[in-house]
């Protein structure tokens, strides 16, 4: 079954009322849930015309539908083939279809780097990166939620020195939603470390950030849409800087091509941009 109609299938599943249909704006198919004002859109790798996309095209596009009150989800092939439970639980958490729990019922505790870097390597679509302070709550001594912060970085501002943290990664138990878990999490870490603010992204291609503006962080910027190379052999996607080190050796060695894109597209990669990021930031020194 094509990539599009398994997730088609799965989400009339979740949504009997979801309409199925094409445009000649969006490649690929859309599918749109009318009562939640969410429309997926799924794109195979490669479609047609893939080369000749803006790297702003996902972007507008979700400003574009964020005017009319729409939230547009960009989902490409390769997180469905990879990241497929990550994938299914994103969508029913979406559409509402998700166990829930309330943060007044965890307890919360700081973890070690280890514990935070499985849950969200299993829970996470974008799994783990590196952090310094990792918090977690349990539910009937289940680990359900964690989230991850930076090491802090120091600013001269005012004569004054002003620490700021990045909140790197955030995510339930796939198929739950901890409420009030966010928020909970982060004024632990705010009591314990103390920091002047608290940075943190949303990626457009799947979220708003309104859980962010509900805790009173401020949208401060849009960031660029991030480029990928997708190997169509694994579906496995690379930032450039984290090209497989075989390949940059393969180009080095040969001398048809003085430019990396032409190589990589000659030997079948695929280059693809996301929908950028919203930067927040948590202002709490004042």
């Amino acid at each position: 079954m094509l990539f599009a109609d398994e997730i088609t299938e799965y989400i009339l599943k979740l949504r009997t009322d979801a309409e199925v249909f094409n445009t000649s704006i969006l490649p690929g198919k859309c599918i749109y849930i009318e009562e939640k004002r969410i429309m997926f859109h799924l794109l195979p790798i490669p479609f047609d015309g893939l080369s000749n996309i803006s790297p702003l095209f996902f972007q507008k596009q979700y400003l574009e539908y964020a005017l009319r009150g729409v939230q547009i989800v960009h989902l490409w092939q390769d997180y469905w083939e990879t990241k497929k439970p990550h994938v299914q639980s994103r969508i029913a958490v979406l559409l509402g279809t998700y166990q829930r729990i309330f943060a007044r019922n965890t307890d919360i505790m700081r973890i070690s780097r280890d514990i935070a870097s499985d849950f969200l390597n299993s829970n996470h679509l974008q799994g783990a990166v590196n952090s310094r302070y990792n918090y977690g709550l349990y539910h009937n001594k289940q680990l359900v939620s964690v989230v991850s912060f930076s090491s802090g970085r120091k600013f001269l501002r005012n004569n004054q020195y002003h620490y700021s943290f990045e909140l790197s990664r955030y995510a339930n138990l796939l198929n739950f939603r901890v409420t009030g878990g966010l928020g909970k999490l982060i004024n632990y870490f705010i009591k314990e470390v103390n920091p002047d603010d608290i940075m943190t992204y949303a990626d457009l291609d799947w979220a708003t950030g309104a859980g962010y503006k509900a805790l009173n962080f401020k949208i401060t910027e849009i960031t660029h849409p991030q480029i990928f190379w997708i190997n169509p052999a694994d579906m496995f996607r690379y930032y450039p800087h984290r090209l497989p080190q075989h390949l940059i050796d393969d180009f080095n060695k040969q001398k048809k091509y003085d430019n990396l894109d032409d190589f990589l597209k000659e030997n079948g990669y695929f280059k693809i941009y996301n929908s950028g990021n919203l930067k927040y930031i948590l202002n709490i020194s004042g």
